[in-house]
């Protein structure tokens, strides 16, 4: 019954929801604003390799929080974990590419780092703290609200975190909020990847 127990876990989600896109969308568009971008833009580079090259390093930074943001929950905070750190990983690993998949977009849309900030900030932190279980259960939204919560990969981020942590939860339990994940993470890359041209409107 110690709230920090499922506090803790949660900010996990918190984290990852906010920090990945902001790190993948600032870091694109600051090359557009500086104007370097055009070199990939005048190269022989194809929009796979420039989209793998750009995102792989924020992908796998924001692995490494996950597992530093692990200690800090269980080592500092208490957190019992239960379930299978292997499991939780692999499913974290997902939801990074799913946050830094709306990074990519956010990039896509924007030529300012301010804007870019402003539009992450409202596509991700606003709904995960509304919508993912992390103030209130999902079940005890209106019916919009709990509508909206399953469109949001937050929510499904956050059922993963608390089964790993509290309930022991291994892949017959969180196997469902995985595929999610994994179709999120398919979809946002796919939709990145159409989206990015290497001939810019001007």
């Amino acid at each position: 019954v110690k709230s920090i127990w499922s506090l803790a876990p949660m900010l996990i989600m918190l984290v990852l929801i906010f920090v990945p896109p902001l790190l993948t969308a600032v870091g694109i568009v600051r090359e557009k604003e500086s104007g370097s971008i055009y070199n990939i833009y005048a190269s022989t580079v194809s929009r796979g390799e420039f989209l793998l090259g750009k995102l792989a390093p924020y992908v796998a930074i924001s692995v490494v929080n996950v597992v530093v943001l692990w200690a800090i929950a269980t080592q500092i905070f208490g957190a019992p974990f239960k379930g299978n750190p292997v499991i939780f990983l692999f499913a974290s690993a997902l939801f990074v590419i799913c946050t830094t998949g709306i990074g990519l977009l956010v990039s896509l849309m924007v030529r300012t780092q301010l804007a870019a900030t402003v539009i992450t900030l409202i596509l991700t932190m606003v709904p995960a703290l509304e919508y993912s279980g992390f103030l209130m259960p999902v079940e005890s939204l209106a019916g919009k609200g709990e509508i909206e919560a399953h469109l949001l990969p937050a929510m499904y981020y956050t059922n993963i975190v608390v089964g790993s942590f509290l309930k022991g939860g291994g892949l017959e339990l969180l196997w469902p909020d995985i595929l999610v994940l994994a179709v999120y993470a398919v979809c946002l890359f796919a939709l990145g990847y159409m989206l990015f041209s290497k001939r810019p409107k001007t």
